[in-house]
């Protein structure tokens, strides 16, 4: 009636993969963890074009350094020195998103190798289903002048400077 000896068979193969999953898993959460610790210690630069602006953001562009040339109030005015902060903050914000997304992207690219619960179980669903995209659909960013509703605010926390 029974095939004992394979289901013993498949019993062990089972096994094996699954023993497979959870030391890739355990791999994977280390690499994870230190990809959350490079992410969490970025520190990004950008310099304004006429290089008397250089701002260093922290991974989520939040400003953590300006520094002026020696010479900057001599050759710029207020304005334009204005306008070069805000494009070196610019610059070193996108700079810190695309480092954050090279560094996290690894990771979340190596963990669709592993195999899913439906290449284990038939008919089982799917964990990929759960877990939220690296990069949501954003919508179209407010021009910064605009009157804030938060909108504009509450991205550039969640993706940095664009």
């Amino acid at each position: 009636m029974f095939d004992r000896e394979g289901l013993r068979v498949r019993e062990h193969e089972l096994q094996d993969q699954i023993d497979s999953m959870l030391a890739t898993l355990d791999r994977q959460t280390k690499d994870l963890h230190a990809a959350q610790q490079q992410v969490a210690q970025l520190r990004v630069g950008g310099t304004s074009d006429d290089g008397l602006v250089q701002v260093e953001v922290n991974s989520v562009g939040g400003v953590l350094n300006v520094h002026l040339a020696p010479d900057a109030f001599r050759r710029s005015t207020p304005e334009s020195l204005g306008r070069a902060m805000t494009e070196a903050a610019r610059r070193a914000g996108e700079a810190a998103h695309a480092e954050s997304m090279r560094i996290m992207g690894s990771i979340v690219a190596a963990t669709e190798t592993l195999p899913d619960l439906p290449d284990l179980v038939p008919g089982a669903p799917s964990l990929r289903d759960f877990l939220p995209p690296l990069e949501p659909d954003l919508p179209a960013d407010p021009a910064p002048d605009d009157p804030d509703d938060g909108q504009w605010n509450r991205q550039v926390l969640r993706d940095g400077w664009r």
